[in-house]
């Protein structure tokens, strides 16, 4: 009798300390999440009272049920118990994502490649770059431009060049109806993030003392869209894949929608943007580390603007040649460097980081 009372008490003491440890970590989290919680609105927290409200009933109910101990509280014991249960999880799993993509944007930094090309005549360095990016990878971008132009090389330049052929087909085929320049700069903002090309400005004074050292190495929007034009003749493969849907296969345009959401979180309170900010962020730093998937129109965006730029660079008379272009387009340029010279390689290669949270300091006079 006494070593069943004694198994018994053991037990009920296991119990309490687990339930301890529970309720501390769910309070823990709770305060953890709280932060960002009221940084989004101070509705945030009103919302997850009032579903806490409405699930902690059939909580209670359902604790209770499993667990015969419960049964000898009260009900008004369970219902706060299960209210303030309820209001922990739902508010820490709203908050679990924005701190997963804090830790993501630190712990898996998105890396654009800066690669020196040689074929032991001409020597190319391709700066990978991104759209938008922190204000320090911009200027460490800036001051190796300027270290090349000291150095002797030509800076080449991307940028689809616009057309009064094209522009029309390239803002309906490309860019979804906008304007891809706007887009980013409004997708910077969001981010706590910076567009490209208001740091190349920086260059401006160069760029009219010297204009044959800086070239805009790239298409134009009407380029562009005979390309598109010849495949959809030439391409059965790729004409099918830009069949225009129609009827119920139709998708739902969703670009008022976005524009509208990006405009309120430009309208929010500083808290709401940083918020914003560590979601965008994190978001972006998951979506561009991945692989992706070649589309069909990467044929005109990609294949054959590398073509263009491998082109222009045989064709350069000058030895050194400094690329600033999208990161992606290392590897088919290269390869296409191969195709006319297989002695093009890399002589080296580093990596620097495009998207981190923005440096706050503070200090006092």
């Amino acid at each position: 009798m006494s070593d069943n009372s004694t198994r018994i008490g053991w037990t009920e003491r296991f119990k309490l300390r687990a339930s301890a440890v529970i309720w501390f970590l769910l309070g823990a989290g709770f305060l953890l999440s709280l932060p960002l919680l009221l940084d989004i609105s101070y509705w945030a927290i009103i919302g997850l009272a009032g579903i806490a409200l409405v699930l902690c009933l059939p909580a209670a109910w359902l604790v209770r049920r499993l667990f015969r101990g419960q049964r000898s509280g009260s009900w008004a014991g369970s219902l706060f118990k299960a209210f303030l249960g309820v209001l922990f999880v739902t508010s820490i799993l709203t908050a679990a994502p924005l701190y997963y993509f804090a830790l993501l944007t630190d712990l898996r930094p998105m890396t654009v490649p800066q690669a020196t090309l040689s074929n032991g005549t001409k020597t190319v360095v391709f700066q990978g770059m991104s759209h938008v990016g922190t204000e320090g990878f911009y200027k460490s971008v800036v001051y190796d431009l300027e270290e090349a132009l000291d150095d002797g090389y030509v800076l080449y330049y991307e940028g689809v060049m616009p057309s009064p052929e094209g522009d029309d087909w390239f803002s309906k085929t490309v860019a979804s109806g906008g304007d891809l320049a706007t887009t980013y700069k409004l997708l910077g903002d969001v981010c706590g993030l910076k567009f490209q090309l208001d740091y190349f400005r920086l260059l401006a004074t160069d760029m009219a003392a010297h204009p044959d050292r800086h070239v805009k190495a790239d298409v134009t929007t009407a380029d562009m869209m005979h390309e598109y034009d010849r495949l959809m003749r030439e391409d059965p493969e790729f004409a099918a894949t830009q069949t225009p849907p129609t009827g119920a296969d139709k998708a739902p345009a969703a670009d008022d929608g976005l524009a509208g959401f990006l405009d309120w979180l430009q309208n929010g309170t500083p808290e709401q943007r940083r918020v914003a900010g560590i979601a965008c962020r994190g978001l972006m730093t998951m979506q561009l580390s991945r692989r992706a998937q070649p589309e069909p129109l990467d044929k005109v965006i990609v294949d054959f603007r590398n073509r263009a730029l491998a082109d222009r660079i045989a064709a350069e008379s000058r030895d050194k040649i400094y690329v600033t272009y999208g990161a992606d387009h290392l590897t088919g340029l290269l390869a296409l460097l191969q195709e006319k010279d297989p002695a093009w390689q890399i002589e080296s290669l580093k990596w620097m980081r495009t998207i981190a949270a923005p440096e706050e300091l503070d200090g006092k006079l």
